[in-house]
């Protein structure tokens, strides 16, 4: 850092204080700002309306048992969300005060906060998309965790709109993943048991895959990923990009923390999960697989 600037400390608790009711005080401490504050019960909120929606619940507690602090990042998008595994903190965008006052602006956070926890728990399985798998392997299995987080999110807000909450459930169903919305409504109303068995959350996971623009989006960050690995790899003896993608790992990512896995028994061939690449992003898979071969080629050399 630049000596004699000086810089605004970042703004991040540790989710456990938000399950803390009692200890408000000790927590968020006025001291902190007002910034700090008005984030702090933003997040309050979400965490009040998380816990009526089990699967929401035990995504939170889960997080809380590994230490996780949630931050405020202001260049991230509201609805979105960043991990940070070796700082063990969940960042989140940047809102106006007089948006998170909204119900939509809840429900942005609610969306990313979610997502966020969907994947600190994948993560903590050994689960996240990992770059030693073949290009084509990586994007396929890409797809399918952010399948699984757009279901998860949407079976949470279903879960909320049960317990009395309805205003996160008609904003996804209002959102860009509104298709995602009404198939998991349509399957879940087919028969009860559905909602509880995995049926309507499996058929929300399927439905992630037919709009080509979110497959397509999915694909340049992925490919984005993957890029940064090989740039970290130059010069440095590794595996990117070298191994088989297991079945079985796709499965595991259906693992429910409450129990349960609604991918079992998936064998992930459906028609709209092996959809190509769009021609910008199979010109880019070309030059990753190239770079990845001359990589090998050289560490095979010496």
């Amino acid at each position: 850092m630049t000596a004699g600037v000086s810089s605004s400390p970042r703004i991040a608790f540790p989710l456990s204080a938000f399950l803390q009711h009692d200890a408000q005080d000790e927590v968020f401490p006025a001291a902190l700002g007002l910034q700090a504050k008005i984030f702090a019960d933003a997040v309050q909120q979400v965490c009040s309306f998380l816990l009526h929606a089990p699967s929401g619940r035990a995504l939170l507690r889960a997080a809380v048992l590994r230490g996780v602090h949630i931050g405020l990042d202001p260049l991230l998008e509201p609805q979105t969300s960043f991990y940070y595994p070796l700082q063990k903190r969940l960042d989140i965008g940047y809102q106006p005060s007089s948006l998170l006052s909204s119900q939509k602006g809840i429900s942005l956070y609610l969306a990313s906060i979610i997502g966020g926890l969907r994947r600190i728990w994948q993560h903590g399985r050994a689960l996240t998309p990992d770059t030693r798998l073949k290009p084509e392997d990586f994007l396929r299995y890409c797809r399918a965790f952010e399948a699984d987080v757009c279901a998860i999110t949407h079976l949470a807000a279903w879960e909320l709109r049960a317990a009395g909450p309805c205003f996160f459930w008609r904003h996804l169903l209002a959102a860009a993943d509104g298709d995602v919305s009404v198939s998991f409504a349509r399957t879940a109303a087919a028969h009860p048991r559905h909602q509880f068995d995995g049926t309507a959350l499996r058929a929300a996971f399927l439905e992630w895959f037919e709009v080509a623009e979110r497959v397509d989006a999915c694909d340049h960050l992925a490919l984005e990923m993957m890029d940064m690995a090989l740039l970290g790899a130059r010069g440095a003896a590794q595996d990117i990009g070298r191994m088989k993608l297991d079945t079985a790992r796709l499965c595991q990512l259906g693992v429910m923390p409450q129990g349960g896995n609604y991918l079992g028994g998936m064998r992930f061939r459906a028609p709209q999960m092996r959809r190509g690449c769009d021609p910008f992003n199979r010109t880019h898979l070309k030059h990753i697989e190239r770079d990845i071969c001359y990589l090998s080629e050289n560490q095979e050399s010496f």
